[in-house]
């Protein structure tokens, strides 16, 4: 059983980077930074080996960021390959790669919001932050009350603008997993050439390989598409008067014959030159 939404349910696709760039740039740009972030996780492991020591989410985050480095890579060339089927198959990763962060980062922000006191007091979570804090230049001591005020009105400046960032953070990761399922639903129906801001296509009709599939997805006969997304990429091919067509020949070649003879079978004999090679 395939479950597809209503047409009417369905989001229109995009068709543009926020109507400043083409879908296909602004889904590269985009997931440059995306490869970025994932860069950052990796140095993150490193650093954890290292002995910077870390959580055991903190690891599993860093090891998660480090295989999904290399689905970015393979869903960056997909892209540029314009390959509709690989480039939905990275579409899905990706929803679900921000499905995961998400978790991640609810979890964080319970742990970071209401769980941590925020109490100016010094915590080291590794060797290397605690020859840090003995390197740190001696300051005024502060008392109990008044480390935990000082700090406590730290957080009442920054925890706002730390909420607006993740907020921020996440509703772009959100617009571009709708982009780059726009970019790979114009794929699918053969529309992306069609856009405003998108580039005619370079191919040719004749450069284009004997055994390409009717349909971006390049599936088989076999498989059942929704209609709302298989849409041909070549027309038919077929006779229609007025028209010429690779098909002229076999159906001049298959039509019945009329009642009448032909001048050319006269059976006479007579062969008729032409004025010009009679001299």
């Amino acid at each position: 059983m395939k479950l597809t939404l209503r047409p009417e349910w369905r989001l229109y696709p995009l068709a543009s980077f926020f109507g400043v760039l083409d879908l296909k740039s602004g889904v590269v740009v985009a997931l440059l930074f995306a490869l970025l972030n994932k860069v950052a996780g990796v140095y993150g492991l490193i650093a954890t080996l290292t002995g910077a020591g870390g959580s055991f989410a903190q690891i599993s985050l860093y090891l998660y960021s480090t295989v999904a480095l290399v689905a970015i890579v393979l869903g960056l060339k997909a892209v540029q390959r314009e390959d509709a089927k690989q480039t939905l198959y990275f579409a899905h990763f990706f929803f679900f790669d921000h499905a995961l962060s998400t978790a991640w980062v609810v979890w964080f922000a319970i742990v970071w919001w209401f769980q941590t006191p925020h109490d100016g007091r010094r915590q080291a979570n590794s060797a290397a932050q605690e020859a840090m804090m003995h390197a740190a230049p001696p300051h005024e001591p502060m008392t109990d009350a008044q480390r935990v005020a000082a700090a406590m009105a730290i957080w009442q400046q920054e925890k706002g603008f730390a909420a607006a960032i993740i907020i921020m953070s996440w509703l772009s990761k959100f617009y571009l997993a709708l982009l780059i399922y726009s970019y790979a639903t114009h794929l699918r129906k053969g529309s992306y050439r069609a856009l405003p801001l998108s580039r005619s296509s370079p191919l040719i009709p004749s450069s284009v390989p004997a055994h390409y599939d009717d349909t971006a997805l390049g599936l088989g006969e076999d498989e059942d598409v929704d209609d709302f997304y298989r849409v041909p990429l070549r027309t038919p091919v077929g006779h229609k008067p007025g028209q010429g067509s690779a098909g002229s020949l076999a159906d001049f070649v298959s039509a019945p014959r009329g009642p009448g003879k032909s001048a050319l079978g006269n059976g006479n004999g007579d062969i008729v030159f032409d004025a010009d090679e009679r001299r």
